[in-house]
């Protein structure tokens, strides 16, 4: 009877073990570069909002939010696989505030790169 108990904690304890490992890679990544109407990089310092569905998009209720680097890209991680939305808010040469947007679909393991303009 003993060992019975012992042997099923132990499977038990690997099972749940196992079970978390394999939670890791259900998740994706998503890449967004923020470009201009010519699709040159909007540069470093922008904030990129991250929204879970189009009813939140329209909404205008993030999830997460990024700053762009040098290149215009940020990088949200470990996201639940979906369709997620984004959009960046940005001032051009002459002062004028532009929005650029898009969405992209979010692969578990998998990086996906999508491309926000206005």
């Amino acid at each position: 009877m003993k060992k019975s108990i012992y042997l099923f904690s132990f499977l038990s304890i690997a099972l749940l073990f196992l079970g978390t490992g394999c939670q890791k890679n259900k998740t994706g990544d998503l890449i967004v570069n923020v470009v201009d109407g010519l699709g040159a990089s909007v540069g470093a310092g922008q904030t990129v909002y991250l929204y879970n569905n189009s009813l939140d998009f329209e909404d205008k209720v993030y999830s997460k939010t990024a700053t762009t680097n040098s290149s215009g890209q940020v990088v949200f991680t470990k996201l639940t696989p979906g369709l997620y939305y984004a959009d960046c808010d940005w001032q051009n040469l002459v002062g004028i505030t532009i929005t650029s947007s898009g969405s992209g679909e979010v692969i578990k393991k998998m990086e996906t790169t999508i491309t926000i303009a206005p």
